[in-house]
C-alpha cells in the first residue's frame, strides 16, 4: 500500500535517540510503500516502510525487559494518495 508522509515532526528526544542508532525517518510529502503493520502495546498502529530499512534499537518492555526491534512509524503520520487518513481496513491486506 502506498502512502504519503504528512507529518515528519518528531520530538527532540526521539530524534536524539534515532541519531544515536542511525535511524532514518520519513520525510513530509514523500511517497512510501508500507512493508509491514505492527500493533504497539499502547494500541497504536505502527508501520515499517519499504523505502526505509532501519537497524534494530533497544526498547524497554514492561514484561520482557530490554528488547530490540526496528522502530515503526505511527500510521497517523501518513495519508492515502488521495490525502485521506489511512483506515485500519486498508492496512489489513498489507501483512496478508
Amino acid at each position: 500500500m502506498e502512502v504519503i508522509c504528512t507529518n515528519d515532526n518528531f520530538p527532540a528526544p526521539v530524534l536524539a535517540f534515532y541519531a544515536e542508532f542511525g535511524i532514518q525517518t520519513p520525510k513530509r510529502d514523500q511517497l512510501y510503500t508500507i512493508r509491514q503493520v505492527k500493533r504497539h502495546t499502547t494500541g497504536d498502529t505502527g508501520v515499517l516502510l519499504n523505502e526505509i530499512q532501519n537497524p534494530e534499537v533497544p526498547v524497554k518492555h514492561p514484561v520482557m525487559g530490554e528488547v530490540w526491534f526496528e522502530p515503526t512509524f505511527n500510521i497517523n503520520r501518513f495519508a492515502t494518495l488521495l490525502g485521506q487518513p489511512v483506515r485500519q481496513e486498508e492496512l489489513e491486506d498489507v501483512n496478508a
